[in-house]
């Protein structure tokens, strides 16, 4: 996070390693999924969604300065879009159900490329306020297993609990929509699991 780098790819960094590969890897499986009786699929956004905002224009950070947080709660908020676009090109009558979270703030390595003085910050602050892995983990599980949400799809949750009350723009379905034209475009998704290019695909 410390400066700008690209996937093999050429895509920024967090954007490349956030969304663009989790969209890809989402989209090849569903054949996958559909052969259970019942599959979710959980991704992992964060509150930093919130000091994030996709930028169309410049989505591999090459014009703009870079600035790490931004550009990290971008990758987020895609996260939380993708999830929803997702939920909705799927249907309410989809046996496979989608779910955002966001784990809280978790003692990890986050912080192991960061100067000493970040590091020496984060491993202070990290022990007064963080939580362990264990704890962060939760709401994933909740969201794996917990059949109190067979019923919900392509909503957000933190603390194992649904959000609702979440910023504008992370239930913007036109940008959800543009978000997912992008990307399909990005990864050069072949036409078999594109919706564009096969209306069924998402109905078999």
């Amino acid at each position: 996070m410390n400066d700008r780098r690209e996937t093999e790819d050429g895509f920024e960094m967090m954007f490349g390693t956030n969304h663009l590969g989790h969209f890809l890897l989402t989209l090849l499986v569903l054949p996958l999924l559909r052969k259970s009786p019942k599959a979710r699929v959980v991704n992992v956004a964060s509150v930093a969604y919130s000091f994030g905002e996709i930028d169309f224009n410049d989505i591999n950070t090459l014009k703009k300065p870079y600035e790490m947080w931004s550009i990290y709660g971008q990758s987020k908020l895609a996260n939380v879009l993708f999830t929803r676009e997702l939920a909705r090109r799927l249907g309410t009558d989809s046996s496979i159900n989608v779910y955002a979270v966001h784990p809280g703030g978790v003692r990890t390595e986050f912080a192991r490329n960061q100067p000493f003085y970040s590091k020496v910050f984060m491993h202070v602050f990290g022990y007064i306020w963080l939580i362990s892995a264990k704890s962060g983990a939760q709401t994933s599980l909740y969201c794996a297993i917990d059949e109190a949400l067979d019923n919900e799809t392509g909503f957000y949750y933190e603390n194992c609990n649904r959000n609702d009350n979440l910023f504008s723009k992370a239930k913007d379905d036109e940008s959800a929509q543009r978000l997912w034209e992008l990307s399909a475009q990005l990864v050069k998704l072949e036409n078999q699991y594109n919706l564009a290019k096969n209306p069924n695909y998402f109905k078999q």
